[in-house]
């Protein structure tokens, strides 16, 4: 998935905004949610390493040994000036996870979901335009919005959040909503009997 990520975007941005990590674990940020000031100059979403996650962050675990690539998607492979899409994605080989960063002052948790969904639904649409994602391909969009929901959702807001997220991916993708501040990339079980 990671060629035709290239592929379908200038040469020029790839440098940037595809990182490629090896690290067991790591910590993906949006440096916007940490700056709290709009007129803060708008960064791509970024990494850090270290044992201990902080505030406003997505942990990763890949525990496969290959490499996940950060897609940064806000501010790089999409302009500053059009923050309609979301923050970023973490590709290994045919699994993406999109994830969009919602942290701030917003009172109510369900408000922060709420305004993660068409951000994420817009990036799924484009990838599946360009050629990124195939028919029928299952994809995670995850909302970090600095508190994680019991999965499977065992609240009504939640599944209403999935629905809408499902009427908004115009494309034949299978997407499953998640909101967490960890992620995981785990060998297969297929993988695992060889």
């Amino acid at each position: 998935m990671i060629e035709r990520i290239h592929a379908a975007y200038p040469p020029k941005e790839q440098a940037v905004c595809i990182t490629t990590l090896f690290h067991p674990v790591f910590h993906v940020y949006d440096p916007l949610s940490l700056a709290g000031d709009e007129a803060t100059e708008r960064l791509p979403s970024t990494y850090r390493l270290g044992p201990d996650k902080e505030d406003r962050e997505l942990t990763v675990q890949n525990e496969t040994g290959q490499p996940v690539h950060l897609v940064a998607i806000d501010c790089c492979l999409f302009t500053s000036d059009d923050p309609s899409r979301c923050d970023c994605a973490l590709v290994q080989d045919a699994t993406i996870h999109f994830v969009e960063f919602k942290h701030g002052n917003y009172r109510r948790r369900t408000d922060r979901i709420k305004d993660c969904i068409p951000q994420l639904a817009n990036s799924i649409n484009d990838f599946y335009a360009n050629g990124i994602l195939a028919a029928r391909q299952a994809v995670l969009a995850i909302a970090c919005v600095g508190f994680t929901e019991e999965f499977p959702p065992r609240t009504a807001s939640l599944e209403a959040h999935q629905a809408r997220l499902n009427l908004l991916v115009s494309v034949d993708v299978l997407v499953e909503l998640r909101v967490t501040d960890t992620t995981l990339f785990a060998p297969s079980a297929a993988a695992e009997a060889q």
